[in-house]
């Protein structure tokens, strides 16, 4: 299989989704003209759940602290895990196909090894995309700016102004469920590749599975020629019976295997030849 775009795609997927760092930042300002700047960071494995932040009452100096909800920790570090083994058995791969080929074709194992670990990475990328995928899109409801500012009292209060300075930027997250998916495609339409390595399908077309058809049709023709077979026996066996000898004026049977033949001749003058009866002795 080709082992380096594995490499690159994998390195690409866990470093847009592992590195991420995201912030908000809302500007409060309270009817008694005093403002206030809330910034809150979110990052990698998305503990939403443990980000905070304190917010103004517009109530003189009193504060509340509030807390985001939700932990999508699961979900992101399952699609990291993924992205980080398949790095490293790409890795891997690429130094035992390059200079130890003749373990790696030894016996079949190293082909066949490959091939059924190509299934399993192709299996894990598409379940670890299509959950870090839903898993994003809850991300970004949580923190979504119009439901920030639905948790803050102040903000609820019309007599107050709340203004988003800064929102989250999604593009690395976009990329890296693009690029999960994109991974998926890769190892997936590697399977074929890896497969014809093992030489399984030379098997295979060695010894053809017939179909039910085919197989009738065998049948009949090997009905037919042992029918054939058989009533040529019968007829050679029909028509090799005993014979007359004219000339010596005797009789004979056909020939068996039931013992020795004895001969009797008729008692009478010896100028006189009368029929030759061979009886075989039981």
């Amino acid at each position: 299989m080709s082992f380096f775009l594995p490499q690159l795609f994998a390195v690409l997927a866990f470093a847009t989704c592992g590195g991420y760092s995201g912030q908000i930042m809302v500007k409060v300002e309270c009817f008694d003209k005093t403002q206030n700047n809330i910034s809150i960071s979110f990052n990698y494995p998305f503990r939403l759940q443990q980000v905070h932040f304190s917010a103004p009452l517009c109530e003189g100096t009193r504060k509340e602290t509030l807390f985001l909800e939700g932990d999508y920790a699961s979900s992101a570090q399952f699609f990291v895990t993924v992205a980080v083994l398949a790095f490293l058995y790409s890795l891997l791969a690429t130094i035992v196909y390059f200079f130890y080929q003749n373990k790696y074709r030894e016996k079949n194992r190293g082909p066949v090894v490959d091939f059924l670990v190509t299934l399993v990475f192709s299996s894990l990328w598409l379940v670890s995309s299509i959950a870090w995928a839903k898993t994003l899109s809850g991300v970004k409801t949580v923190t979504d700016v119009h439901q920030i500012l639905l948790l803050m009292s102040a903000c609820r209060a019309q007599e107050n102004l709340c203004e988003v300075l800064q929102e989250p930027i999604w593009t690395n997250l976009n990329m890296s469920v693009a690029f999960g998916f994109l991974n998926f495609f890769l190892w997936a339409g590697n399977i074929w590749f890896a497969y014809k390595e093992t030489g399984l399908h030379k098997s295979i077309q060695r010894y053809p599975s017939r179909t039910p058809s085919e197989k009738r049709d065998s049948f009949r023709q090997y009905s037919q020629t042992s029918f054939d077979q058989s009533a040529a026996g019968f007829g050679q066996r029909l028509y090799n019976q005993g014979s007359f000898d004219l000339s010596s004026g005797g009789f004979s049977l056909p020939q068996t295997n039931l013992g020795q033949p004895m001969l009797y001749q008729q008692v009478g003058s010896p100028t006189s030849r009368g029929p030759l009866i061979f009886v075989n002795e039981m």
